[in-house]
């Protein structure tokens, strides 16, 4: 129960408050740049989890797969990020350093087909510093500099509980309570406007799992997730100042629309002690996001993501597992009508030590393709790091 503490207390306020995990031009647009649930023990997988289970992580993507874990212990996952990306426009490029805490979560069995799990993992993040020179109408060959930065995003605090429906069929429920901030500033001469934006919301998305055994060691398993529409509730503040007269004007301010999207989910995997392939598509419903300039609006967005994972040694002993993904979308802001495609391939590996905890890594290769010409492009290369670690409870309170 101490690392339980621990984490809480040291772990939670970092998430809520530095989640910069990204210095996209883009993330000025919607809700910022959105995770794709990398991170965890499978991030070598692509991010696939829909139709993933086991007894010692816990999956959240799909919170049926919560009734797989271990029924005497207290599981707990703490992991990080770090990432270096590469941003290409006409020509020019620019690249940065980001990291962040990436997911806290501590799971156990409540009743005997009752499981439960509390957890806390950013979804957005806004991230930018852009200086655009423009000439000034009527001089000659007058320029006037703006300067434009953004940081903060979104994170959600996640009740998850899970129900074992005989012996094959699962389900599960998040609640999630979303919140965060958003600066945006744009600075031009002595003047300064910055507006702050606080979201919040309350937000539900379902899960579903059905293993069929072959026989006793191989199993498929077939998931399906789906998430409610929500709208944020925003709260925007609008500041206006100059440092040549010394004057700031503040005043709250009209917000467009915004919303946690709508989604489906279907995943596939198949199971063996050594082998655990697996596929995910996701429909995700972003066209309901109003936006407030002409030139950028939303799309719907299709994910595809594939992982296999390959058990080296005694699986039932100190295994180690070897990982592989890759993974497809389209990006849900368009820009002038740009719609670029993304793509990305991943690897990892996880080891089980002599007291059961699990440390795993994984890295993921990021690139676009279908990028018009004069719109940023964007290159990553992202790093992760988890441990899952279990804490036995005590068995009278489990029963």
């Amino acid at each position: 129960m101490k690392y339980i503490l621990f984490l809480l207390t040291w772990c939670v306020p970092t998430l809520m408050v530095a989640q910069n995990t990204t210095n996209s031009p883009t993330s000025m647009f919607g809700i910022g740049e959105v995770t794709t649930g990398d991170g965890g023990q499978y991030a070598g997988m692509g991010g696939v989890g829909i139709a993933l289970r086991g007894n010692s992580f816990l999956n959240l993507t799909n919170p049926a797969a919560l009734t797989e874990i271990d029924s005497l212990k207290f599981t707990i996952e703490a992991g990080v990020m770090g990432a270096y990306k590469k941003y290409t426009q006409s020509g020019i490029g620019n690249n940065s350093t980001v990291g962040n805490l990436n997911n806290l979560a501590v799971g156990f069995r409540i009743l005997p087909r009752w499981y439960g799990a509390l957890s806390i993992s950013p979804i957005s993040s806004v991230g930018y510093a852009i200086t655009l020179d423009q000439q000034v109408e009527g001089t000659n060959g007058g320029i006037i500099s703006s300067y434009f930065e953004g940081d903060g995003g979104l994170s959600r605090i996640n009740l998850s509980n899970a129900f074992l429906i005989g012996k094959n069929l699962s389900l599960g429920a998040n609640l999630s309570y979303i919140t965060g901030t958003i600066t945006q500033t744009e600075t031009q001469g002595s003047a300064t406007r910055e507006e702050t934006s606080r979201k919040t919301a309350c937000y539900a998305d379902l899960g579903m799992q059905y293993k069929y055994n072959l026989n006793k060691n191989n199993a498929f398993i077939l998931g399906a997730t789906y998430g409610f529409k929500q709208q944020l509730s925003q709260k925007n503040e609008l500041s206006v100042s100059s440092t040549s007269d010394d004057t700031t004007i503040d005043k709250s301010e009209h917000s467009v629309k915004q919303y946690m999207p709508q989604f489906i989910g279907i995943g596939l995997s198949y199971n063996t002690p050594k082998w655990t392939f697996s596929g995910d598509y996701k429909w995700i419903q972003w066209d309901k996001m109003e936006s407030s300039q002409s030139i950028v609006s939303y799309a719907n967005q299709n994910l595809l993501k594939l992982g296999l994972a390959y058990t080296l040694g005694n699986p039932y002993r100190t295994p180690i597992k070897l990982m592989l993904g890759a993974g497809t979308s389209n990006s849900y802001v368009v820009i002038k009508k740009n719609e670029p495609q993304n793509y990305y391939i991943s690897t990892g590996a996880a080891f089980t030590l002599k007291n059961k905890n699990i440390f795993s890594f994984g890295a993921k290769y990021s690139d676009q393709t279908k990028v018009n010409t004069g719109m940023p492009r964007e290159q990553s290369l992202s790093f992760y790091l988890n441990i899952s670690f279990s804490e036995r409870a005590y068995r009278g309170k489990l029963q």
